[in-house]
This record gives structure tokens, sequence and C-alpha cells, in this order.
């Protein structure tokens, strides 16, 4: 383990076996997250065969609204039929041009229907509360922090109790992008672009268990963290 100190940041780095020790440690835990997936009460399953012909009118809320939602952060429920019909009208990223080598701030879009619901008003809500901020840092296509918690942007922790990632460009829905692969989990991540201007990148994303999808969120891009020591 490091930690680094850059121009008034603390920033940790954990060894390798760090990650492979700690999903080990938490197999128990993560075994419990797998469960819920499948006692959500919408299945959600938007990447099975002939999902062309799904129904994802939603609410019938119009692309630019549900965008600006979204990227002013807007503290609703969203509807999960309108988050594929963006997610479907959204251009992809590029793995190694777009997402590796760089750092994100993350916000969970909820839905009051996934497993990520849970964890927003479980862990996150009152960790902001008390200064803590979550994101994800991907340092190289096979190195990565699925979770990295910030303290009022001095200190910056990984929690590896996922594993480690990787990052590459898969197929869902029928379009290739940018994916987070996960070592030692049945789990990816999923990325598209929701918006790019003024050099601030914004990230639609979801996490999936096999063909189950288990929450929806965003990931801003952070320049304040630092990626390798």
């Amino acid at each position: 383990m490091r930690i680094v100190s850059l121009e008034s940041r603390l920033v940790m780095f954990l060894p390798n076996f760090a990650y492979d020790l700690s999903q080990l440690l938490f197999f128990p835990v993560n075994q419990a997250i797998v469960g819920l997936c499948y006692l959500q009460p919408q299945q959600s399953m938007w990447n099975e065969k002939g999902f062309e012909k799904q129904d994802v009118r939603g609410s019938g809320k119009s692309l630019e609204i549900l965008k600006s939602e979204v990227l002013r952060q807007v503290d609703i429920a969203y509807n999960e039929q309108d988050l594929v019909r963006l997610y479907d009208s959204l251009p992809n990223v590029s793995a190694q041009n777009d997402v590796i080598g760089r750092a994100w701030k993350g916000r969970i879009l909820r839905t009051n229907r996934s497993v990520l619901d849970l964890a927003e008003w479980c862990v996150i809500r009152p960790l902001t509360k008390l200064g803590f901020a979550w994101g994800k840092r991907y340092r190289t296509a096979d190195k990565g922090d699925p979770l990295l918690f910030r303290w009022k942007s001095k200190f910056f922790v990984p929690v590896p109790i996922w594993g480690n990632v990787g990052m590459t460009d898969i197929s869902w829905r029928g379009q290739s992008t940018a994916t987070m692969n996960y070592d030692h989990q049945p789990w990816k991540d999923y990325f598209k672009l929701l918006s790019n201007e003024n050099g601030k990148m914004v990230l639609l994303g979801l996490w999936t268990h096999k063909h189950i999808t288990g929450g929806w969120f965003t990931l801003t891009l952070d320049t304040d963290m630092p990626i390798n020591m």
C-alpha cells in the first residue's frame, strides 16, 4: 500500500493482492448482492434476444427533458424504460480513448426498483452527509477501481471489496461501447456518452449481473483525482 501526497491531496494505491484478497473476504456480501438482483420488483432484462421489440416508451418524456434532468442531477425516481431509451439514443464511447487513464465522480440514478437504490439510501446518502463522495478510477486497460471514496476532495481511498476491474469495448443492445469488466464477479458496467460540453465529460452507465440490470448511474470526469503513483 502506498499513500501519495499530491498538491494537498492524499491518494491511496493498493497492491494487486489486496483486490484478490478483499473479494474473497467479502464473498458472502457479494453473493447477497447477486441474490438481490433476482429479487428486484422488475427483472430489468434489456439485452435478451429480440430486445429490439421491447417497449421502452416509458413515461413518454422527451429525450431532451430526460437528458436535462439527469445532467442537472434532479433528485427524482427515473422510469427505467426512459433510461434504456436514453441509453439507446446516445453515442458510444471508446474504452481506450475516452475512459482509461481517467477518474470519475459517480451519481446513482434512482428507479426505486433496483439494487443500486439500496446502496443509494443505505450507504451513499449517509456518507454524503459526512463529506464523502464515490467514484471510479481506471488506471490501465487491466487495472482499475470499481469503487473509490473521496473525503472533501482531500483524501482518496479505493474500496476493493469487488476485486480489480478492466476496461474494454463490449456490445450491449447491439452497440459496442466502453465496458467495465470485473475480474472476479459476473458483472459488467456499460457506458455511453451523455454530454461532453466545456471539457466536462459525463457518461451514462448501467451495472449488470449477467443478463439483469441492477441499476443506473452517471460518471463525470474528475480532473482532481490522480490516476497513477
